[in-house]
């Protein structure tokens, strides 16, 4: 009688579990969630230029390291992406911070055509960011406005729920190693 009870306490309290961990709220597991840092301040940036073609660059922090990043160099950065609406910092769209995560991610293919690599194409990254992190050193932190002619304009509507095609983005950008 009493292994009887012991297992029916036991089937009774992983039944509870199981219960409980199904009610849960409805939230995709895949859904993406970001903890980034809150935007750089780009009043107190230590020095600013925009390109011909409206391509504008703030620098945050400056590093004194010997090397600038190239096209032929493998990054690792921190980075988050945010669209600019109406004059506004809005939401973001991407982010080395991402679900908890605090690594930085790889930029592999600086150059503006793809590559071929082991594992297939790389393809290269948006002209704007590409551009803004060139010239970069390790430590060096930037935030860079990208016009939409030097975004995504002219790609495929994303996948993401977002439609960047038409918007002005901006990244702050930290570059933390030069692999």
């Amino acid at each position: 009688m009493q292994l009887f009870s012991k297992t029916l306490l036991l089937i009774t309290a992983f039944s509870s579990i199981l219960l409980l961990q199904g009610c849960g709220d409805d939230s995709n597991p895949y859904q993406v969630t970001y903890n980034a840092p809150a935007p750089y301040d780009i009043s107190k940036a230590d020095s600013s230029y925009t390109t011909s073609d409206g391509l504008q660059v703030y620098i945050i922090e400056e590093s004194n390291d010997l090397f600038e990043v190239s096209p032929r160099d493998v990054v690792s950065a921190y980075y988050t992406g945010r669209v600019i609406k109406n004059g506004k910092v809005g939401d973001i769209f991407d982010s080395t911070y991402r679900n908890e995560s605090v690594e930085p991610g790889v930029l592999r293919n600086l150059t503006p055509t793809p590559k071929q690599s082991s594992n297939g194409p790389i393809s290269p990254l948006i002209d704007g960011f590409r551009r803004a992190v060139l010239g970069m050193r390790e430590g060096e932190k930037r935030v860079v406005i990208i016009p939409p002619h030097l975004g995504y304009e002219g790609s495929q509507e994303g996948t993401s729920g977002y439609d960047l095609r038409n918007d002005t983005l901006r990244f702050d950008i930290e570059v933390d190693m030069i692999l």
